[in-house]
């Protein structure tokens, strides 16, 4: 069987490593993935597909741009009058590949989906943030109900957002690779871990995992700073993120913030790492303030290595961190309620300890090897 999994982003974020992490498995069960991305200058995720002994196929796929100027305009037309081109591309990379099954993620992929639903191909849609209106939604769902064979969501929370009563669909929560996001792999070298990225072992450390993306929330992360700064003198926050082509902007912007809030002290830009499971071995607390999500593999990779969670309550994150058991929920946009947890936790170590237990505990439903049988069960069906 050969699947074509597509992405609509190049760069390396949670869906990107959850179609190469199971697609990787799938190679032992005879499945061939062909992952799919659009073209740029930058692009990371080829790399990281073919690192990890997949096939990769770019097709030309502007992105579409927030309405923030005229420049925005034209770039989003250009991005309306490129759909048929791009399902043109699709159909070819379709038969060339001699693809089965056409996965797409994301509620805007269509044109794949599109292209897979003409080649008589079955259609996998994969249904993830919670970032969209519900103008959208009513554009969207109705075109994903018609052409997907399979729908899926990635939390139960999520259904009730993009479906209806009656529709049906699969539950696939995104995975973790337990065995390589595993505490005791790491214990005897956090504070070598520690001392490579200048930190000192009584300092402090919460990490946020997240692409530089005004969607993650940053920027009320970085005004909570200064506020944990005056409870928590040895606070240090770890940011570890790829920045996309499209986020130079933004990045610019945050960096210009840490000066302006005098925290540049505290607060270490990383950019993209391979070494994640090091970087949260190292760290005390796990920090994610996003404005949306669905169900972010960052948070299971700190819960897998046993870490404390401090997260917005947006998309289905309640599905993975239980308020006050292994973690605290706080609303977006609050860098207030970001500070009051984060000091919280900075300040008991017992606390620390034991929702780190609970999270450990708790990601064990979001294996990668469950994922990947339910992977293979709807490509089957």
């Amino acid at each position: 069987m050969r699947v074509i999994n597509v992405v609509m982003q190049n760069y390396i974020g949670g869906p990107q490593v959850r179609v190469v992490s199971v697609a990787e498995k799938l190679l032992a069960r005879g499945v061939e993935t062909v992952v799919c991305a659009p073209s740029g200058h930058d692009n990371p995720l080829e790399e990281y597909v073919r690192t990890h002994g997949l096939e990769f196929e770019g097709f030309f796929m502007p992105g579409l741009r927030e309405f923030r100027g005229f420049g925005d305009v034209i770039k989003n037309l250009i991005w309306v009058l490129s759909v048929p081109l791009t399902v043109i591309q699709m159909i070819m990379i379709i038969r060339r590949t001699r693809a089965d099954v056409v996965h797409v993620n994301g509620v805007l992929n269509f044109q794949a989906a599109l292209a897979g639903f003409i080649c008589r191909r079955k259609v996998v849609w994969h249904l993830m943030s919670s970032l969209y209106p519900p103008v959208v939604l009513g554009i969207m769902m109705p075109i994903v109900r018609f052409i997907a064979d399979e729908i899926v969501v990635i939390a139960e929370g999520l259904a009730t957002y993009y479906l209806s009563e009656g529709d049906r669909y699969t539950v696939i929560y995104e995975p973790v690779d337990l065995e390589r996001f595993s505490p005791s792999l790491y214990s005897d070298r956090r504070d070598h871990i520690r001392e490579s990225i200048g930190l000192s072992p009584s300092d402090t450390v919460a990490v946020c995992i997240a692409n530089i993306n005004p969607i993650k929330g940053y920027e009320y992360l970085l005004k909570a700073v200064p506020s944990v700064l005056k409870s928590v003198r040895d606070f240090r926050l770890l940011v570890v993120g790829d920045v996309p082509e499209s986020q130079g902007e933004y990045y610019r912007k945050l960096r210009e913030m840490v000066s302006s809030l005098e925290i540049k002290d505290a607060v270490k830009f990383l950019g993209r790492r391979e070494d994640i499971p090091e970087l949260l071995a190292a760290s005390d607390i796990f920090v994610l303030p996003s404005i949306a999500e669905g169900t972010p593999i960052s948070i299971l990779e700190a819960m897998a290595m046993g870490k404390p969670v401090i997260a917005t309550d947006v998309g289905a994150v309640d599905e993975q961190v239980i308020e006050g058991v292994n973690g605290f929920l706080v609303s977006p946009a609050s860098q207030d309620q970001l500070a009051e947890r984060i000091i919280e936790l900075s300040l008991n170590q017992d606390l620390r300890a034991s929702m780190g237990r609970a999270s450990r505990r708790l990601v064990e439903k979001f294996s990668l090897e469950r994922c990947v049988e339910e992977h293979m069960r709807i490509y089957e069906s």
